[in-house]
């Protein structure tokens, strides 16, 4: 994956978002390759690039205080909060979440599942949705989970898949 972004399409008309190589890079490190290795994750923050598409332009975590597993991760929220006030002052925007899972092709949990929801319906400015992004073992192009999630949640491929080029 080195050098390769990962380009995906938003639905509802949100446009096209680019995972760069450094954030790709991120994931990397933090996969759960070994048994030892322990759930991690963060945010996601979204920039408009020159071309005018989406691009994931910073990411977080794991930090000192969340709590981490090998089947679990807790994130400090307080922290998580000002990660938004800090780059929301940049000019950039919150996006999403991310996290690990030790599986070959990351699936969200039903946990997962909820907790997205539950973050998108409280929030005072969620705008059209928000992204969570599970870590698999696998390398990115295969091993990477991406949900859109408003008011439902819906796996979307990245957009130079075999699989989302057919049609």
């Amino acid at each position: 994956m080195t050098g390769r972004s990962l380009w995906y399409d938003l639905p509802d008309e949100v446009g096209l978002l680019e995972f760069p190589p450094a954030i790709l890079a991120h994931f990397g490190r933090f996969m759960q390759t070994q048994p030892w290795h322990k759930e991690a994750g963060g945010q996601l923050f979204w920039e408009y690039a020159p071309n005018g598409y989406r691009r994931v332009g910073a990411i977080t975590g794991p930090r000192p205080r969340d709590r981490r597993s090998r089947f679990g991760y807790k994130p400090d929220h307080i922290a998580e909060q000002q990660e938004i006030d800090k780059y929301y002052s940049q000019g950039l925007y919150f996006l999403g979440d991310w996290h690990t899972h030790p599986q070959k092709v990351a699936q969200p949990s039903p946990r997962d599942t909820k907790t997205i929801l539950e973050t998108y319906k409280r929030s005072t400015n969620a705008g059209p949705g928000f992204l969570m992004v599970i870590v698999g073992t696998s390398p990115l192009d295969i091993g990477l989970s991406v949900s859109w999630c408003n008011q439902t949640i819906r796996t979307i491929l990245p957009k130079n898949s075999p699989v989302n080029t057919l049609g």
